[in-house]
Protein backbone atom coordinates (compact mmCIF):
# COMPACT_ATOMS: atom_id res chain seq x y z
CA UNK A 1 0.00 0.00 0.00
CA UNK A 2 0.93 3.82 -0.44
CA UNK A 3 0.78 6.09 2.32
CA UNK A 4 0.14 9.64 1.42
CA UNK A 5 0.86 12.11 4.20
CA UNK A 6 1.01 15.92 4.32
CA UNK A 7 3.74 18.49 4.56
CA UNK A 8 3.79 20.77 7.61
CA UNK A 9 4.20 24.76 7.80
CA UNK A 10 6.81 24.19 10.36
CA UNK A 11 10.19 23.10 9.87
CA UNK A 12 13.95 22.34 10.70
CA UNK A 13 16.66 24.60 9.42
CA UNK A 14 17.40 21.89 6.59
CA UNK A 15 21.22 22.62 7.45
CA UNK A 16 23.47 19.73 7.27
CA UNK A 17 25.93 20.03 4.48
CA UNK A 18 24.83 17.64 1.68
CA UNK A 19 27.91 16.12 -0.69
CA UNK A 20 26.77 16.13 -4.24
CA UNK A 21 26.26 12.26 -4.59
CA UNK A 22 24.22 12.31 -1.76
CA UNK A 23 21.97 15.17 -3.46
CA UNK A 24 21.82 13.19 -6.68
CA UNK A 25 20.99 10.01 -5.44
CA UNK A 26 18.11 12.31 -3.24
CA UNK A 27 16.91 14.96 -5.45
CA UNK A 28 12.91 15.19 -5.40
CA UNK A 29 11.72 14.16 -8.67
CA UNK A 30 10.02 17.80 -9.46
CA UNK A 31 13.11 19.85 -8.37
CA UNK A 32 13.23 22.19 -11.05
CA UNK A 33 10.09 23.29 -10.46
CA UNK A 34 10.40 23.86 -6.91
CA UNK A 35 13.47 26.49 -7.83
CA UNK A 36 11.17 27.90 -10.50
CA UNK A 37 8.90 28.86 -7.67
CA UNK A 38 11.05 29.83 -5.30
CA UNK A 39 12.77 31.51 -8.35
CA UNK A 40 9.64 33.26 -9.16
CA UNK A 41 9.31 34.95 -5.29
CA UNK A 42 12.66 36.06 -4.68
CA UNK A 43 11.35 38.49 -7.70
CA UNK A 44 8.27 39.93 -6.36
CA UNK A 45 7.62 42.51 -3.87
CA UNK A 46 6.70 41.57 -0.89
CA UNK A 47 3.35 43.36 -0.86
CA UNK A 48 2.59 41.06 -3.54
CA UNK A 49 3.86 37.88 -1.85
CA UNK A 50 1.54 38.55 1.50
CA UNK A 51 -1.24 38.88 -1.53
CA UNK A 52 -0.40 35.45 -3.24
CA UNK A 53 0.32 34.04 0.11
CA UNK A 54 -1.91 34.86 2.87
CA UNK A 55 1.52 35.42 4.68
CA UNK A 56 2.00 37.22 7.70
CA UNK A 57 4.78 40.60 7.07
CA UNK A 58 7.37 38.77 9.11
CA UNK A 59 6.45 35.44 7.30
CA UNK A 60 6.82 37.08 4.02
CA UNK A 61 10.56 38.17 5.02
CA UNK A 62 11.29 34.61 6.38
CA UNK A 63 10.27 33.61 2.49
CA UNK A 64 12.44 35.84 1.14
CA UNK A 65 15.16 34.79 2.35
CA UNK A 66 14.55 31.48 2.09
CA UNK A 67 13.94 32.26 -1.65
CA UNK A 68 17.40 33.87 -1.64
CA UNK A 69 18.99 30.72 -0.23
CA UNK A 70 17.38 28.16 -2.07
CA UNK A 71 20.11 27.67 -5.08
CA UNK A 72 22.17 26.50 -2.60
CA UNK A 73 22.65 22.73 -2.15
CA UNK A 74 25.07 22.12 0.03
CA UNK A 75 22.26 22.41 2.41
CA UNK A 76 19.57 20.80 3.19
CA UNK A 77 17.53 17.56 5.03
CA UNK A 78 15.95 14.70 4.51
CA UNK A 79 11.84 15.42 3.84
CA UNK A 80 10.97 12.96 6.65
CA UNK A 81 13.02 14.79 9.24
CA UNK A 82 13.10 18.69 7.83
CA UNK A 83 9.03 18.55 8.52
CA UNK A 84 8.79 19.41 12.75
CA UNK A 85 5.26 20.01 12.53
CA UNK A 86 2.62 17.50 14.76
CA UNK A 87 2.44 14.45 12.64
CA UNK A 88 6.21 14.86 12.31
CA UNK A 89 6.68 14.90 15.74
CA UNK A 90 4.42 12.09 16.89
CA UNK A 91 5.31 9.74 14.29
CA UNK A 92 9.02 10.55 15.32
CA UNK A 93 10.99 8.94 12.41
CA UNK A 94 14.22 9.24 13.83
CA UNK A 95 13.98 7.13 17.05
CA UNK A 96 12.29 4.34 14.47
CA UNK A 97 14.14 0.98 14.51
CA UNK A 98 15.78 0.48 10.98
CA UNK A 99 13.35 -1.89 9.48
CA UNK A 100 10.58 0.62 10.36
CA UNK A 101 12.46 3.28 8.45
CA UNK A 102 12.77 1.03 5.50
CA UNK A 103 9.26 0.32 5.22
CA UNK A 104 8.49 4.16 5.84
CA UNK A 105 10.84 4.90 2.92
CA UNK A 106 9.06 2.52 1.10
CA UNK A 107 5.45 3.34 1.53
CA UNK A 108 4.96 6.90 2.58
CA UNK A 109 5.01 9.67 0.20
CA UNK A 110 4.57 13.41 1.03
CA UNK A 111 2.47 15.90 -0.60
CA UNK A 112 4.43 18.82 -0.69
CA UNK A 113 2.80 22.38 -1.96
CA UNK A 114 6.44 23.70 -3.47
CA UNK A 115 8.05 19.90 -4.29
CA UNK A 116 5.01 18.20 -4.83
CA UNK A 117 5.94 14.47 -4.10
CA UNK A 118 8.46 13.68 -2.60
CA UNK A 119 9.88 10.67 -1.00
CA UNK A 120 10.99 10.42 2.40
CA UNK A 121 14.58 10.57 2.01
CA UNK A 122 14.16 12.97 -0.80
CA UNK A 123 16.35 16.13 0.11
CA UNK A 124 14.99 19.47 0.34
CA UNK A 125 15.31 23.35 1.36
CA UNK A 126 12.84 25.34 3.99
CA UNK A 127 9.87 27.06 2.46
CA UNK A 128 6.71 28.30 4.09
CA UNK A 129 4.30 28.48 1.26
CA UNK A 130 0.60 26.61 1.61
CA UNK A 131 -1.73 24.65 -0.85
CA UNK A 132 -4.11 27.52 -1.47
CA UNK A 133 -0.90 30.09 -2.01
CA UNK A 134 -1.02 31.00 -5.64
CA UNK A 135 2.39 31.64 -6.92
CA UNK A 136 2.19 30.64 -10.23
CA UNK A 137 -0.51 30.88 -12.74
CA UNK A 138 -2.54 32.73 -10.81
CA UNK A 139 -4.37 29.49 -9.34
CA UNK A 140 -3.76 27.49 -6.33
CA UNK A 141 -0.34 25.47 -5.67
CA UNK A 142 -3.17 22.56 -5.08
CA UNK A 143 -4.83 22.89 -8.75
CA UNK A 144 -1.40 23.78 -10.16
CA UNK A 145 0.65 20.43 -9.29
CA UNK A 146 -2.61 18.18 -9.69
CA UNK A 147 -2.19 16.82 -12.94
CA UNK A 148 2.16 16.03 -11.85
CA UNK A 149 1.00 14.67 -8.32
CA UNK A 150 -1.73 12.49 -9.89
CA UNK A 151 0.59 10.91 -12.67
CA UNK A 152 3.12 10.21 -10.37
CA UNK A 153 0.54 8.63 -8.04
CA UNK A 154 -0.38 6.78 -10.86
CA UNK A 155 2.83 5.77 -12.02
CA UNK A 156 3.98 4.69 -8.80
CA UNK A 157 0.98 2.57 -8.24
CA UNK A 158 1.74 0.38 -11.59
CA UNK A 159 5.47 0.14 -10.65
CA UNK A 160 5.18 -1.33 -7.35
CA UNK A 161 2.16 -3.27 -8.21
CA UNK A 162 0.76 -1.77 -5.00
CA UNK A 163 -3.53 -1.23 -5.18
CA UNK A 164 -4.68 0.22 -2.13
CA UNK A 165 -3.52 4.26 -0.83
CA UNK A 166 -3.94 4.59 2.83
CA UNK A 167 -5.28 8.51 2.82
CA UNK A 168 -4.19 10.68 5.61
CA UNK A 169 -4.42 13.88 3.88
CA UNK A 170 -5.89 16.92 4.86
CA UNK A 171 -8.74 18.24 2.82
CA UNK A 172 -6.51 21.33 1.22
CA UNK A 173 -3.83 19.11 1.04
CA UNK A 174 -5.83 15.74 -0.72
CA UNK A 175 -6.88 18.57 -3.30
CA UNK A 176 -3.14 17.98 -5.45
CA UNK A 177 -4.68 14.78 -6.16
CA UNK A 178 -7.31 14.33 -9.02
CA UNK A 179 -9.29 10.87 -7.49
CA UNK A 180 -11.24 10.30 -10.24
CA UNK A 181 -8.30 9.66 -12.67
CA UNK A 182 -6.69 7.01 -9.54
CA UNK A 183 -10.08 5.29 -8.65
CA UNK A 184 -8.86 2.63 -11.73
CA UNK A 185 -5.70 1.97 -10.32
CA UNK A 186 -6.27 1.50 -7.01
CA UNK A 187 -8.60 1.30 -3.98
CA UNK A 188 -8.47 4.47 -1.79
CA UNK A 189 -9.13 3.77 1.92
CA UNK A 190 -10.21 6.83 4.07
CA UNK A 191 -8.76 6.96 7.76
CA UNK A 192 -11.44 8.45 10.39
CA UNK A 193 -10.66 8.65 13.87
CA UNK A 194 -13.89 9.06 16.55
CA UNK A 195 -14.05 9.56 20.78
CA UNK A 196 -16.74 9.80 22.69
CA UNK A 197 -17.24 13.58 23.84
CA UNK A 198 -19.64 12.79 26.66
CA UNK A 199 -19.66 9.24 27.17
CA UNK A 200 -22.23 8.39 24.65
CA UNK A 201 -21.71 10.93 21.77
CA UNK A 202 -18.98 9.73 18.96
CA UNK A 203 -16.96 13.21 17.70
CA UNK A 204 -14.28 13.96 15.47
CA UNK A 205 -11.39 15.20 17.33
CA UNK A 206 -10.28 18.32 17.34
CA UNK A 207 -7.15 19.84 15.08
CA UNK A 208 -4.53 19.30 16.38
CA UNK A 209 -5.21 16.00 18.21
CA UNK A 210 -6.16 14.56 14.39
CA UNK A 211 -2.94 15.25 13.28
CA UNK A 212 -1.26 13.53 16.39
CA UNK A 213 -3.31 10.61 15.69
CA UNK A 214 -2.48 10.52 12.13
CA UNK A 215 1.15 10.54 13.14
CA UNK A 216 0.90 7.63 15.73
CA UNK A 217 -1.10 5.44 13.82
CA UNK A 218 1.42 5.65 10.83
CA UNK A 219 4.02 5.19 13.37
CA UNK A 220 2.19 2.05 15.24
CA UNK A 221 1.67 0.87 11.40
CA UNK A 222 5.43 0.90 10.46
CA UNK A 223 6.47 -0.91 13.78
CA UNK A 224 4.06 -3.35 13.16
CA UNK A 225 5.47 -3.86 9.90
CA UNK A 226 1.78 -3.58 8.41
CA UNK A 227 1.92 -3.82 4.88
CA UNK A 228 -2.27 -4.04 3.50
CA UNK A 229 -5.35 -2.24 4.77
CA UNK A 230 -6.54 -5.50 5.81
CA UNK A 231 -4.10 -5.82 8.73
CA UNK A 232 -4.94 -2.32 9.82
CA UNK A 233 -8.26 -3.32 10.88
CA UNK A 234 -6.48 -5.15 13.69
CA UNK A 235 -4.32 -2.66 15.22
CA UNK A 236 -4.84 -1.76 18.79
CA UNK A 237 -2.37 0.78 20.47
CA UNK A 238 -3.36 2.11 23.79
CA UNK A 239 -4.42 5.24 21.82
CA UNK A 240 -6.51 3.36 19.16
CA UNK A 241 -9.26 0.97 18.75
CA UNK A 242 -10.65 -0.25 15.22
CA UNK A 243 -13.93 -0.26 14.66
CA UNK A 244 -15.25 -2.76 12.69
CA UNK A 245 -18.53 -0.98 11.82
CA UNK A 246 -16.49 1.13 9.76
CA UNK A 247 -17.72 1.34 5.22
CA UNK A 248 -15.80 -0.97 2.90
CA UNK A 249 -13.43 2.26 1.94
CA UNK A 250 -13.03 3.33 5.39
CA UNK A 251 -11.06 2.58 8.33
CA UNK A 252 -12.29 3.74 11.64
CA UNK A 253 -10.47 4.44 14.61
CA UNK A 254 -11.92 5.37 18.53
CA UNK A 255 -10.00 6.99 20.57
Amino acid sequence: MIILIAESKTMAPCDSIISPEDLHAHTPIYSSVADTIMHRISEMQPEEIITRTKLSTAMTRNLIQMAYEFPNKSLGGKAIEAYTGVVFKALDYSTLPAKAQSLCNTQVRIISSLYGWLRPYDIIKPYRLDYTSSIIENISLSKFWQPDITSTLIKTLQTSGESDIINLLPADAAKCIDWKRIAPYAKVWKIDFRTYTDGSTLRTPHSTRLKTLRGHLLRELLLANLTTPAQLSTLHTDNLLPDPSAGADQLLFLV
